[in-house]
């Protein structure tokens, strides 16, 4: 029977520090359609990027840079007070370096997707939207922006014209407004891989997320995030495949 529904599964990857970690996000790639991967700010070097590309190229998974704030010491997941513009010369530089990596190795990249704090702050920032939106547009490349759904980002880039692809979190609590809960707060990450599991079923068949206080919501995505750092990421990606294939769920890549 012919599947009725089709979603991307996306990873945040390049993010290990150590053996165990690489370990699993090697198996991840297994699972998955589309990577982010870190280029540097919160974590990451020319050599993890080209040892993840060359990995998602034996996978045929698209790429992309997932650039952040620079704060290697907070994982980018912190607010930092950083002048406009030498955080737009951050992220260019991010980039470039993803780009030059990829280049090299011959592998297409196709989307940008921002990490942690600066993700959460487009949400509702113009500012830091137009931001992303001015970097996209000075690499002179064709490549999809991944965002958060129902966000400034994804009205400001769809005006300028932009590919967006809206994200869902399988492992994040949600506000009725579609932010994220702070990661800071207790009960903000699913951790349970049956909850996070029917937190992507009823994503991908009910178009619908329970927030945190208890409210159905409605929420339209085009890619699901699997975050590689999550303590049970491989086993519930596993979890996930399977229940694609109870749904008669097609995985597929957004691009």
């Amino acid at each position: 029977m012919e599947s009725r529904i089709s979603i991307d599964i996306n990873a945040d990857l390049g993010e290990f520090s150590t053996e165990k970690q690489l370990a699993n996000e090697l198996s991840i790639l297994e699972y998955i359609t589309s990577c982010s991967i870190a280029c540097g700010g919160h974590v990451g070097d020319a050599n993890s990027i080209k040892f993840m590309i060359q990995a998602c190229k034996k996978y045929n998974i698209s790429i992309g840079p997932h650039p952040s704030y620079p704060d290697k010491e907070g994982f980018g997941r912190r607010q930092i007070n950083i002048d406009i513009n030498d955080l737009e010369n951050s992220l260019i530089e991010q980039i470039n370096l993803f780009f030059n990596v990829a280049d090299s190795l011959s592998v297409p990249v196709s989307h940008i997707k921002l990490h942690g704090r600066l993700y959460n702050e487009t949400f509702k920032s113009e500012r830091l939207s137009n931001l992303l939106i001015r970097v996209v547009e000075s690499l002179d490349r064709e490549v999809s922006i991944i965002g958060p759904a129902k966000s400034q980002i994804e009205l400001l880039a769809k005006a300028s014209n932009k590919t967006f692809i809206s994200e869902a979190f399988i492992d994040r609590v949600y506000k009725e407004d579609l932010s994220l809960v702070d990661r800071r707060k207790e009960g903000a990450l699913l951790l349970a891989v049956e909850d996070q599991v029917n937190q992507a079923r009823s994503i991908i068949l009910n178009h619908r997320v329970i927030t945190d206080k208890k409210k159905s919501v409605g929420i339209e995505a085009q890619t699901l995030c699997m975050h590689g750092d999550n303590p049970n990421s491989l086993k519930t990606i596993k979890a996930l495949r399977q229940m694609f294939t109870v749904e008669n769920i097609n995985l597929k890549p957004y691009s």
